[in-house]
């Protein structure tokens, strides 16, 4: 009799674990499938049908599917180049030359005039934003940010180069001027080895100011330049530089409209081969 027992506890434990793996290889061929079958283009906005294939956990829609946003009815289309304010469609808007000086006026500046913008990143479905410093190349159509290695940012980079950017005017209400820029970007993390480090570190970043602490009074030129260059070399060992290719810009400026123009423009890189 006791024996018999054991033998059915022992069956009844190996039923339960062949049960459980059955379950979780079915889960994973779940998953699996979800994310390496590449589904039909859908919008963005577009709901589940009633004969979807379950989703497993952790999947989501652009796991399969492509994503297309329909520029036809987003509100910012409507402010961009839609009945809007007064303007009939098309009407008011820039010319790519007088846009790009206007972002330049905005966003310009190096060295002193490094501007602090909200950072966001994505990893696994997972959004980040952050904040950081960055200044402007006009001539790249770039920018240039300087980190501290091993921050998550700088992970979720590395994982997904694709970023967005914002920098604002401090808003002080609806009848005060209004200033704002989004950017898309493509990210690229360059290092102390890199041949343009040193260079756009010389050129765009504020990186004297980490020096003053160590200038000796009145230096002379000879005494600057190594300070400088001491700094330089700790900047190549501690810091990581992005490189923020810009693809599109979103900018609003409320003092466009005293001038004939709408208040919300768009710059857009021609040669990304990107979809935006």
């Amino acid at each position: 009799m006791h024996k018999k027992k054991t033998v059915s506890v022992v069956f009844m434990a190996a039923l339960l674990v062949s049960l459980g793996l059955a379950g979780i290889s079915t889960a994973e061929k779940k998953q699996e499938g979800a994310q390496n079958s590449k589904a039909e283009e859908i919008a963005a906005a577009a709901d589940v049908t009633s004969n979807h294939p379950e989703i497993p956990e952790g999947v989501s829609c652009n796991d399969c599917h492509d994503m297309t946003i329909d520029a036809n009815t987003t509100a910012t289309q409507v402010w961009l180049s839609g009945e809007y304010l007064g303007k009939t469609a098309g009407e008011g808007r820039m010319s790519d030359e007088q846009l790009w000086d206007e972002i330049n006026r905005l966003i310009g500046g190096v060295k002193k005039g490094t501007k602090t913008y909200v950072l966001a990143t994505c990893m696994n479905n997972r959004p980040l934003s952050t904040t950081a410093e960055f200044t402007f190349d006009p001539g790249r159509k770039a920018l240039y940010g300087v980190h501290e290695m091993n921050t998550e940012k700088l992970a979720q980079i590395k994982a997904n180069p694709f970023v967005s950017l914002n920098w604002h005017d401090e808003f002080v209400g609806i009848e005060g001027p209004y200033r704002c820029c989004q950017i898309k970007g493509r990210c690229e993390l360059l290092d102390g080895q890199h041949p343009d480090f040193e260079k756009i570190l010389i050129e765009f970043a504020p990186y004297e100011d980490a020096a003053m602490r160590m200038m000796p009074q009145n230096p002379t030129p000879e005494q600057r330049e190594e300070v400088l260059k001491r700094v330089r070399e700790m900047f190549k060992k501690r810091f990581l530089m992005s490189r923020i290719t810009i693809d599109r810009i979103t900018i609003v400026n409320k003092d466009f409209i005293s001038r004939g123009f709408r208040n919300v423009q768009r710059w857009e890189r021609a040669d990304t081969g990107e979809k935006p």
